[in-house]
């Protein structure tokens, strides 16, 4: 079960209060659960309305918690941590250390792959799965790997992910598989989100169901964790100016009554604090990087992709320990785009031929010139929850299964039903991606019989007032969207 236990990309298993079994499923954990009823954790509901993730172990329902995070069971109801690598200060050139990157890169995927006959690659016009697909292909050239390759591909069809990644898998002799994104394909993942704990918002799961049936794969490689320990870059931040978890307090919408709000706020806040302390002696650089692994890419990205490790075995490269070992030894400032672009020289030519999906352009270049006219958007989530889902979404919101936990401020729910913008462009704001989840937390409910805080809370002034400047902030976002655009 904890094969790779002490990879980024392990698996986190559910596990029942006072039970020392785990299991990979939700269902299967309340199945075998002596847990009597099955509450609500207002401290998980407000961890993901701030950050889009659940902090730490904790479930939406009490008393069920994920399997702690780089840690191994010990038989006795406790956890041994993982020796994690300590962070340094060593100083190399991008030519050295893509070198060294390219040779973890071969190992791990070797030792993934070993004499499977035939893998599937999740293949985007990203980097971060070329670099996996040129490493690959490396080895099949070289003869180190016998088996056959399937690229995976999901997106809409005019997007820079299917195009350039077909380009890919056509220059490889890789069979190409596509998967498309539909307004149907989002509905069924507003159920398929909650049947899996409602820990993540529905729009991260793309078309993971569909990949997880296909027939003749023995396993699958992914390259998410690519960004952050290939190029040193979270969401953007790179990992020596990323902020505190909580640095800004993300419950714009004001979902949540106070009264629960401010009693949960101080447990998350215990849980960062616990969370640091199986890994202790660290610079505080350190820490907020340890964190964003912990929490947000096990919590939100890895809890998506554990759908495809449910029938098909996934790893996620950049994941090992020799690997993310040795650029965690780097200086933060020699964690840059520039190793990349070195690694890229190292791999097939046709990868720095091919634009970057992110930007238009060759890797690393700033000729405009050469951009082209692809969408940038593999998918269309908001168009489709304001419009084609839109009835839907706002039944389950307002179907009473929400209201009947105690913790929501139904007035919000009500302002937010009536104010949700059918207009904007086709990607899926901070509002949408709410609403969303929402929908999936009302089915998650009902399947799952979860049970309201006891006793309620109840509507006060100080909520009315949160409304209130909610809808103001809110409305100043969109507006500074439509100005931009």
């Amino acid at each position: 079960m904890f094969e790779y236990y002490n990879s980024l990309g392990a698996r986190s298993y559910y596990q029942g209060e006072g039970s020392l079994s785990c299991f990979s499923s939700l269902d299967n954990c309340l199945t075998n659960s002596t847990i009597a009823n099955r509450e609500i954790d207002p401290v998980a509901v407000l961890s993901i309305l701030m950050k889009n993730y659940a902090i730490g172990t904790r479930t939406l329902i009490k008393g069920v918690e994920r399997t702690p995070w780089m840690s191994m069971s010990d038989d006795h109801g406790g956890w041994n941590c993982a020796d994690l690598p300590a962070h340094q200060q060593v100083k190399v050139g991008p030519e050295d250390a893509s070198a060294s990157l390219h040779q973890h890169l071969r190992d791990e995927a070797l030792a993934f792959i070993g004499s499977k006959k035939t893998i599937g690659i999740l293949l985007s016009g990203g980097m971060d799965s070329r670099i996996v697909a040129g490493i690959v292909r490396q080895l099949q050239v070289e003869g180190s790997f016998s088996g056959d390759v399937v690229a995976l591909t999901w997106g809409v069809p005019d997007s820079r992910d299917v195009l350039y990644a077909q380009k890919i898998a056509k220059a490889f002799n890789w069979e190409f598989k596509y998967f498309p994104l539909t307004a149907e394909g989002l509905a069924r993942n507003l159920e398929l989100t909650a049947e899996r704990g409602a820990e993540f918002s529905p729009v991260h799961l793309h078309a993971m169901e569909s990949i997880s049936k296909m027939h003749g794969l023995e396993g699958v490689l992914a390259g998410s964790y690519g960004d952050s320990i290939g190029r040193g870059e979270y969401s953007g931040k790179r990992v020596n100016k990323l902020p505190s978890i909580l640095d800004k307090h993300m419950n714009h919408f004001s979902f949540l009554l106070q009264s629960v709000e401010k009693k949960a706020l101080p447990e998350i806040k215990n849980d960062l604090l616990l969370s640091r302390q199986c890994f202790s002696g660290r610079s505080e650089i350190s820490y907020r990087e340890i964190e964003m692994q912990m929490h947000y890419m096990r919590r939100q990205l890895n809890a998506c992709m554990e759908i495809i490790d449910d029938n098909v075995p996934l790893y996620q490269m950049f994941g090992s320990q020799d690997t993310f070992g040795y650029m965690w030894s780097l200086a933060p400032e020699c964690r840059n785009d520039d190793i990349y672009e070195h690694l890229l020289l190292r791999l097939p030519n046709v990868l720095q031929d091919i634009p970057w999906a992110r930007t238009g352009k060759k890797y690393n270049q700033n000729d405009m010139s050469q951009e082209d006219t692809f969408s940038a958007l593999n998918n269309h989530y908001g168009e489709w929850l304001r419009n084609d889902l839109r009835s839907h979404v706002l039944g389950l919101i307002n179907g009473g299964s929400l209201q009947r936990l105690g913790i929501f401020n139904d007035k919000s729910l009500e302002m937010w039903s009536k104010c949700w913008p059918k207009t904007g462009g086709f990607k899926a704001d901070r509002l949408d991606e709410k609403m969303a989840w929402l929908a999936s937390l009302a089915i998650f409910v009902d399947k799952y019989n979860v049970q309201g805080i006891q006793p309620k809370c109840t509507l006060k002034v100080e909520d009315s007032l949160a409304q209130a400047k909610a809808y103001i902030h809110t409305n100043l976002y969109h507006l500074a969207i439509r100005l931009k655009s």
